[in-house]
C-alpha cells in the first residue's frame, strides 16, 4: 500500500520534472523560493491534513478499506498541489514551485505514517 503511494508519487514526480522544466528555470531567475518558511509550513501541513481528513472520510464514514483510501486520498491531495501550482504559473508573479510540491510531498508521506502507527 504504501508503495502504491510511493510509486504514485514518484511518477508524478517525474512527469512534473519532465513536462515542466522550461516553468521553473524562467521563475527561478525572477523569485527566491526558500526551503524553509511559512509557505512550505502551509504546504507541508495542508497536504497533512488533506490527507488526513480524506483517509478518515473514506475508511470511517464511508467504508473504503484502509490501503484504498490512503491510496486514494495521498493521490487526491498530490493532484490537488499540482493543480495549485499550474493555477500559480498563471499569476502576474508567480510560477511552479517544486519546492512547494515538495513540501505537499513531505505532507503526504507524514499522514501516511501518522495513519499507520495510528490505526
Amino acid at each position: 500500500m504504501i508503495k502504491k503511494i510511493g510509486l504514485a508519487v514518484i511518477i508524478v514526480i517525474l512527469n512534473v520534472f519532465v513536462f515542466g522544466r522550461d516553468i521553473q528555470f524562467e521563475a527561478r531567475e525572477k523569485i527566491s523560493d526558500p526551503w524553509f518558511g511559512l509557505d512550505k509550513l502551509k504546504h507541508l501541513s495542508s497536504s497533512f491534513m488533506m490527507t488526513t481528513t480524506g483517509y478518515y472520510f473514506q475508511n470511517r464514514v464511508a467504508s473504503v478499506p484502509k490501503e484504498q483510501a490512503l491510496t486514494t486520498s495521498g493521490i487526491f491531495t498530490v493532484s490537488l498541489g499540482l493543480g495549485k501550482e499550474y493555477r500559480d504559473t498563471g499569476k502576474p508573479k508567480g510560477f511552479f514551485s517544486y519546492r512547494d510540491l515538495i513540501a505537499d510531498v513531505a505532507g503526504i508521506v507524514l499522514a501516511t505514517v501518522f495513519i499507520q502507527v495510528a490505526t
